[in-house]
């Protein structure tokens, strides 16, 4: 009977406070948690579970690497893009020429987005052939977009090794 007494009260506190505790399920290599006016949000990287929720505004997956795509219009349809300009070399390792070949085109200048959409350069273009140093980007994919009057007439994809 002493056996089944101290077994109970040695047992007891377990039973009511086991409902309380939570193990990790996982061991993930980052993580963090950010917070914002619309709300608050946790990550984590790798796949641990999943779940999802669904209403009438859209789904939401927990857990789940969501891609994303990044799509550049090339502008104005009118234009025959291969009659408008040249970039070269493609990939570099510094800097990309960018050689007009339409005479037609006026107030030409050029944007580098990053692959988050981020604009880190823009100029204006003088001359049928103008260097864009890129020595101050670090090796990444970037988007070149030619615009004429600040409006887009074509994009590029310039890969810098």
């Amino acid at each position: 009977m002493k056996i089944f007494l101290k077994l109970l009260v040695t047992l007891m506190p377990a039973v009511f406070f086991m409902p309380g505790l939570y193990a990790q399920k996982m061991i993930l290599s980052a993580g963090g948690e950010a917070e914002g006016g619309g709300g608050n949000i946790s990550w984590s990287i790798g796949q641990a579970a999943y779940s999802v929720w669904a209403d009438a505004e859209g789904t939401l997956t927990e857990g789940v690497q969501q891609p994303y795509e990044i799509f550049i219009s090339p502008g104005l349809q009118e234009f025959q893009p291969e009659s408008l300009c040249i970039i070269f070399p493609n990939p570099t390792t510094g800097n990309v020429n960018l050689k007009i070949l339409d005479p037609k085109l006026k107030k030409i200048s050029y944007c580098i987005y990053d692959t988050e959409g981020r604009q880190l350069h823009k100029m204006a273009v003088g001359i049928a052939e103008t260097t864009i140093s890129m020595d101050d980007l670090k090796p990444d994919t970037y988007f070149l977009v030619i615009q004429e009057m600040d409006r887009a007439i074509m994009t590029y994809k310039i890969i810098k090794r």
